[in-house]
């Protein structure tokens, strides 16, 4: 439960670096809800990768039932359960050949252990970059989910908000909010918030 909560999370020095979002960090936001194990956080993010959250959603809920008898599987059973059966019967698409093959690497790596147990220092940005299928956005999402806030996940969403609410890309909103350092993608989650939170006019003055 203290890993799906984030409960041993430090958010000190992210108050520090945010004084924008501080009383948010302060009331509770920051914390990521995250699996109970991190290959858990690893194969969802790659069920996540260009598709609905609706498709996303059933991805999921099929690995449950097919493979985990109700809870999340461990990279074992995965493997065991096999690339074509994924593809078909967990209608996984193109995901199944990129989960299998970044599992079976994980593994024979030591990255992770067989119950799906991970290292942040094992597991860096650059080593899941490696990982065949793993591009930025998913590198970036599971470095998040180990509390490394130092780049945002760029997906489709996020491009549209920025183009939206900052007229600007990923690059650039980064580039304006150096002063945000390791807490970048932090930063980032906690405006969205904020934006949900205050009224429009509030953002539509600043």
């Amino acid at each position: 439960m203290r890993r799906w909560l984030s409960a041993d999370w430090e958010p000190a020095a992210a108050i520090a670096a945010l004084p924008d979002v501080a009383q948010l960090i302060e009331l509770g936001g920051g914390r990521m809800l995250r699996g109970s194990f991190f290959y858990e956080d690893f194969a969802k993010t790659v069920l996540t990768i260009n598709t609905s959250w609706s498709a996303t959603c059933r991805m999921v809920t099929a690995l449950v039932a097919e493979l985990g008898g109700g809870s999340f599987p461990g990279p074992a059973a995965l493997l065991d359960y096999g690339e074509e059966r994924l593809r078909v019967r967990g209608k996984l698409g193109f995901r199944a050949r990129t989960l299998t093959a970044a599992t079976r690497q994980l593994l024979d790596d030591g990255a992770i252990t067989s119950s799906g147990e991970g290292s942040p220092e094992r597991l860096d940005h650059d080593y899941l970059l490696s990982l065949y299928g793993i591009g930025p956005y998913a590198a970036a999402h599971c470095r998040v989910l180990l509390h490394d806030f130092s780049r945002i996940p760029v997906d489709t969403s996020v491009t549209a908000y920025l183009r939206e609410r900052y007229g600007c890309d990923a690059a650039a909103f980064a580039a304006e909010r150096s002063s945000w350092g390791a807490y970048l993608a932090l930063g980032y989650r906690l405006i969205r918030l904020r934006d949900k939170l205050e009224p429009p006019a509030r953002a539509a003055s600043e």
